[in-house]
């Protein structure tokens, strides 16, 4: 929409619209260009009604300059000439004298109103530049790029592109190619708000609409485990739905696929021939086509339960913080000179987060004399999962990671573990859950961080990635970029000659042969060491 028209949309909201500002007549309060420029407000309306009030004394303005020098031209005396004697040139020469009074005297009359034009004009442009500091910036990325993108369902170019004029407030964008299904979504643009949209594109399916999964949705981080398993499941009854369609599109392929023509009467045998193989050709491609589409859409909902599961191990591994203030805390023996106390804490009868901590904690030996063994003023914290072990309709809390203790306001040193309470160990699938909290507590089961772009294009984040190559011998990315490979050739090879080059030289003087052979041996085992690991 260019300011022309923004001008006019605006004009007919306003109250006042049908009665047009005016110049203010003299002696009355003018308009407070000051104020009206100022830079004091996030709305988009109140600039417009700004422009308009002073859009309206610019008009009033120039019109009352152009009066000004009308009534200015009427004031000066009339040029003719003086009798039928004068000269042309001499007429000449007065009427351009007349004409430069004529013009100084129009300037010297309308100045004030000229002063004021500018200072109107300079207002305008300042409100203009408030106002554009409002629109909002639109950054609009596609894979595949070249889509064609839609505000308020009107196209405005194509991917990838930005947009610095979008108007805040409600808007629509949608995004469209042809053979990939449509991206939209709706949100109230908020002024010099900037956002960026990176969008992978879904490729149409050649499945049925029913059942269908809409990957960006069903990936999204924003539900609880209970619910990612419910995806999961929906995952996987897509994929048997996926598989049995498939079976009837090939089998029903030789139906669909057109048949060949017969040879034709004016054909030669060659050309028909010729004809039969494009057209087998054809047949084949298209298959191999449809078996493509299939292995990856499956391959796809495959790395969408990879994901959805990662998303579970994500939640899982949550720290949910509380404290504990009916904790039973006891301390045992103190170690003098370690500055430690024995310390059992437990909550066991606690029906939703029991535990039970034994261990250490450090308190100096003045404060520990003057405790006596009293915990007044200690308050016990525990930290655990978001893991909780279930039994039937019950859920307990026993993922502990982290105990706090603090007496007094201050935190104290604790050291120690959670032990197993007894009541849940002879539960129902306690020890395959002990299992998996294992896994969570130690690390070795954690977040790989998986994401959209993983699901549809198998692209693993480049944290993960790295990480990987890392753990299978790859580069490595610290100590240089060596690797521990490329530093255990370094420290065998390197001396592995020296001391080959050693025995040689011994060898050549035809010195001590204890030396050499200590050294030539030493040099084999190092390179021995060194070849090994281009092995493993």
């Amino acid at each position: 929409m260019n300011k022309a028209c923004l001008f006019f949309l605006v004009l007919s909201s306003l109250s006042f619209a049908a009665a047009p500002a005016k110049l203010p007549a003299e002696g009355k309060k003018p308009l407070n260009l000051s104020e009206l420029s100022t830079k004091d407000t996030a709305s988009f309306e109140t600039y417009s009604r700004r422009l308009v009030l002073v859009q309206d004394s610019i008009l009033a303005t120039q019109k009352e300059i152009e009066n000004t020098k009308k009534k200015t031209a009427k004031q000066m005396p009339a040029l003719k000439p003086k009798d039928e004697y004068e000269k042309q040139t001499e007429f000449d020469t007065r009427k351009a004298k007349w004409e430069k009074e004529l013009d100084e005297k129009m300037l010297r009359d309308s100045k004030p109103l000229t002063d004021r034009l500018s200072e109107l004009e300079k207002a305008k442009k300042q409100i203009e530049e408030n106002q554009a500091s409002l629109y909002c910036t639109l950054e609009i990325k596609t894979n595949p790029e070249a889509a064609s993108i839609y505000l308020n369902k009107v196209e405005i170019g194509a991917s990838p592109a930005e947009y610095n004029l979008a108007l805040p407030g409600y808007a629509v964008i949608r995004i469209q190619k042809e053979n990939y299904e449509p991206w939209d979504t709706t949100l109230t643009l908020q002024p010099s708000q900037k956002l960026k949209f990176n969008i992978v594109l879904e490729e149409k399916s050649i499945f049925s609409k029913a059942g269908d999964i809409n990957f960006s949705k069903i990936l999204a981080k924003d539900t609880t485990i209970q619910g990612y398993h419910e995806r999961i499941n929906r995952v996987k009854t897509r994929i048997s739905q996926m598989e049995s369609e498939i079976r009837t599109i090939f089998a029903d392929f030789p139906n669909t696929y057109p048949t060949l023509e017969p040879i034709k009467p004016d054909e030669t045998l060659q050309d028909f021939e010729r004809r039969r193989n494009s057209w087998q050709n054809e047949g084949e491609r298209q298959a191999v086509a449809l078996k493509y589409k299939y292995e990856t859409y499956k391959a796809q909902l495959m790395r969408s339960i990879e994901t959805l599961k990662d998303n579970i191990t994500a939640t899982e591994s949550q720290l949910i913080t509380e404290t504990r203030p009916n904790a039973q805390i006891t301390l045992g023996n103190y170690d003098a000179e370690k500055e430690l106390f024995e310390i059992e804490i437990q909550d066991t009868a606690n029906t939703k987060s029991p535990f039970h901590f034994i261990g250490k904690v450090g308190v100096p030996n003045d404060t520990a004399k003057a405790m006596n063994r009293s915990t007044d003023g200690f308050l016990a914290g525990v930290s655990y999962l978001n893991y909780p072990f279930i039994s039937g309709d019950s859920s307990f809390n026993l993922a502990m990671k982290e105990l706090s203790l603090a007496r007094k306001a201050i935190p104290l040193k604790v050291d120690g573990i959670f032990k197993h309470i007894g009541r849940f160990e002879v539960m129902e699938g306690y020890n395959q859950w002990s299992i998996h909290k294992d896994s969570l507590l130690s690390g070795s089961l954690k977040a790989e961080g998986l994401d959209l772009n993983y699901a549809l294009k198998g692209e693993k984040p480049k944290a993960v990635a790295s990480e990987a190559t890392d753990m299978a011998g790859g580069t490595s990315t610290s100590g240089g970029g060596l690797g521990w490979r490329g530093w255990t050739r370094i420290l065998t090879f390197v001396p592995a000659v020296g001391l080959g080059t050693a025995a040689g030289i011994i060898h050549l003087n035809k010195k001590n042969d204890n030396y050499r052979n200590i050294f030539g041996a030493s040099a084999g085992g190092l390179a021995v060491v060194g070849i090994l690991t281009f092995v493993f």
